[in-house]
């Protein structure tokens, strides 16, 4: 790979260090079977997933481009190609609800919004819990934030689900365009609503309130948060 102070001539994943790890990606099978006996079949057919540490390899090291992040990416919709890449190292505490999250998002790769973001945490501790693997630290620090959107929108669509068990699934399947020209969308929570009887959208409302002001002052062109109009 030729040096540069630019950014990767061909795939940026290529750019990065990759996990080859089969304990990751039997954790990966199991997420992404479990995921759709859940919420149904992925937007994208996954037949491919890429493991990437998020850390540039020696030769691409003087490329201006971001490290320790974590992302799930569509590479290739034609063969349902995926790239997820990891914030921390295979044996960190957290590396495997990152994974549990980011494996949540392979249901559809180009949704970002708080809702979503929200279900993949919990998605990943569900998953962590079935799998009898620790849920990092992230129990402690989700459950005492006030203010950090990733805590808020766990407990938001934890209540949802507990609330609307049989009624949760079918939310992943109601999107829209985020406007920002590039091919983001976001859970379109008042047609989700929609489909609740009156009383109960009244109770949904109420949950989705209680959260709604911070994760409105969090919405970004990162992460979208569609307010009900209700509220």
């Amino acid at each position: 790979m030729r040096l540069s102070d630019g950014t990767p001539p061909g795939p940026w994943h290529e750019a990065y260090q990759p996990i080859n790890d089969p304990e990751s990606e039997a954790f990966v099978s199991q997420s992404l079977d479990r995921a759709i006996a859940e919420f149904g079949k992925p937007a994208v057919p996954v037949e491919k997933v890429l493991l990437r540490r998020s850390r540039k390899i020696p030769e691409a090291r003087r490329y201006r481009i971001a490290e320790d992040f974590s992302l799930t990416e569509c590479v290739d919709s034609t063969n349902g190609v995926f790239v997820i890449y990891l914030a921390v190292d295979p044996g960190h505490r957290n590396y495997f609800p990152l994974l549990g999250h980011e494996c949540a998002h392979l249901l559809n790769p180009y949704i970002f919004d708080w809702y979503m973001e929200g279900l993949a945490t919990l998605f990943s501790e569900q998953m962590c819990e079935e799998t009898e693997r620790e849920w990092g630290d992230w129990q402690r620090h989700f459950e005492r934030t006030r203010r950090e959107p990733y805590g808020l929108s766990y407990r938001m669509m934890r209540e949802l689900q507990q609330e609307f068990p049989d009624e949760y699934p079918a939310i992943i399947r109601f999107t829209a365009e985020n406007g920002s020209g590039k091919g983001r969308r976001h859970i379109d929570i008042d047609a989700w609503l929609a489909t609740l009887p009156p009383a109960r959208r009244t109770v949904a409302l109420d949950i989705i309130f209680g959260y709604a002001d911070v994760l409105r002052k969090k919405a970004s062109e990162q992460y979208y948060f569609s307010t009900p109009e209700s509220l």
